[in-house]
C-alpha cells in the first residue's frame, strides 16, 4: 500500500512556503521526483491542498512490466 503525503492550506488557499514544505516532506519520506502530484483547487485556480502517493522500491520494481520475482 503506498504511503500518501498531504498538505492542506493552513488558510484558504496553500502559499509557497507550505509548498515548499509538502515537497521536503516528500523528498524526505522517499520520494524521487517522478510521482505525480494531486490538488484540489479553488474555482479561481489556486491550491487548497495538495498530495502524493509514494510507493516503496520493492512495490514499484513489482508493478513494472516484465517483473519475474526471483525464486
Amino acid at each position: 500500500m503506498p504511503k500518501t503525503i498531504k498538505h492542506t492550506a493552513a488558510d484558504k488557499t496553500l502559499t509557497l512556503n507550505e509548498l515548499g514544505a509538502f515537497v521536503q516532506d516528500a523528498l524526505r519520506s522517499g520520494a524521487d521526483g517522478t510521482e505525480r502530484v494531486q490538488a484540489n483547487i479553488t474555482f479561481g485556480g489556486k491550491l487548497k491542498d495538495i498530495t502524493v502517493a509514494l510507493t516503496s522500491p520493492e512495490t514499484a520494481e513489482q508493478d513494472a512490466p516484465g517483473f519475474v520475482p526471483e525464486g
